[in-house]
């Protein structure tokens, strides 16, 4: 897919921005807080309808203002128009999200129409971080992919609620009655092995994506693999049905302990997803290099992934990880930006602009300022 156009209003530092895209690279130059991650973040809004790193919609609204509104012109694979927007109102504590002028009811709707991939500092979390931003990174690859897996997720994550309120008042009373936890071990049980089989088959097919992009960033011979580790044991073979005997025995078996803490301490939301480099985990053992690489590895697969899957290609948001990498690295993943499709790079300099330049590719080079694009460079035609 291509974003064409993007228009931005009272959206954090920007009170009106509007600008024209390159279907390959654009890069945002500007000093730190100008508001150049302001434009990446406007395009999540538009692609998952919500930030990469905000917690809320009210701060990204810009101080004083009452609304804001992301708006982009995005044409698809197969040359279909959309007019896509997603309009924040402070005051009724309403996001209302529009496709071609169409109310769209379901925010979860969206997730998926739109590939898209993020590499931000803020994802640096994914290899040094805890299970659950594992599990976060997982589960929005397949969800953008799954329609069914996002559906089941959001059935998982409503289960879980009930039945933590459930334990807790279990806990409460320090009694159960009338077996009024088992409808909810059930339920916990049905959605979280449809999750659990569908991560198995995930990682299956994700990890020989990853070992083939960690290998185009480093001329190493270092071997990446991920290792899927349930919380309880579960063959890799297994099916559905397996799967969810294995979960009821593990529930009855921690059910004790769990009545006595009140929540739930077995499922999906209690996964881990190991990362390991050389056999040995990443979390522990690896530099802040093979850490980086590893991401972008990441993101890179998850890139290819979406693409075969959504049968789109997905938009490309690169926010300042130039300056964190080597000059090598550098190269190789502006190279590969360059031929993936559409990406938007934001930087303090405009170093990536000139190199894009040498290897032959017609980046769009925006200068903003102050919540401004205050100048835009079309280099076309060689310089």
């Amino acid at each position: 897919m291509i974003v064409q156009s993007v228009q931005l209003t009272n959206f954090r530092n920007h009170s009106r921005t509007v600008f024209e895209c390159s279907p390959t690279v654009n890069i945002f130059v500007g000093n730190n807080g100008e508001g150049k991650t302001n434009i990446l973040e406007g395009l999540s809004y538009l692609c998952l309808t919500k930030s990469f790193y905000a917690a809320s919609d009210a701060v990204v609204l810009t101080t004083g203002k009452t609304n804001f509104d992301a708006e982009a012109h995005i044409l698809s694979e197969n040359d279909v128009a959309y007019h896509v927007a997603v309009k924040y109102d402070q005051t009724q504590n309403t996001k209302n999200i529009f496709i071609n002028k169409a109310a769209v009811h379901r925010p979860s709707a969206m997730v998926g129409m739109f590939p898209v991939v993020i590499l931000s500092p803020e994802k640096n979390a994914i290899t040094f971080g805890s299970p659950a931003d594992r599990r976060a990174f997982i589960d929005l690859v397949i969800s953008q992919a799954s329609r069914s897996y996002l559906e089941t997720a959001i059935e998982y994550r409503k289960t879980l609620k009930q039945r933590n309120k459930v334990l807790y008042e279990i806990k409460l009373r320090k009694s159960e009655t009338n077996g009024e936890i088992d409808p909810w071990n059930e339920a916990l049980i049905h959605f979280g092995s449809m999750l659990m089989r569908k991560r198995i088959l995930f990682l299956k097919e994700f990890s020989p994506c990853v070992l083939d992009a960690y290998c185009k960033l480093t001329d190493t011979e270092e071997m990446p693999r991920i290792q899927y580790a349930p919380s309880f044991d579960v063959p890799e073979e297994k099916s559905e049905a397996t799967i969810e005997n294995l979960f009821r025995e593990a529930i009855g078996k921690r059910f004790y302990e769990e009545r006595k803490i009140g929540h739930s301490l077995v499922g999906p939301h209690r996964d881990e997803c190991l990362f390991e480099l050389n056999k040995m985990e990443l979390r522990n053992y690896a530099s802040q290099g093979q850490h980086k690489t590893f991401l972008i590895a990441l993101k890179l697969a998850e890139f290819f992934y979406l693409k075969e899957r959504c049968k789109e290609t997905p938009i490309l948001l690169l926010d300042d990880v130039l300056s964190e990498l080597d000059q090598q690295r550098v190269s190789k993943l502006l190279e590969l930006a360059g031929t993936l499709g559409q990406s938007f790079v934001t930087t303090t300099e405009s170093n990536a602009f000139a190199q894009l330049r040498r290897q032959g590719f017609s980046p769009r080079l925006f200068y903003v300022r102050q919540g401004t694009i205050e100048r835009v460079e079309d280099w076309i035609s060689t310089n």
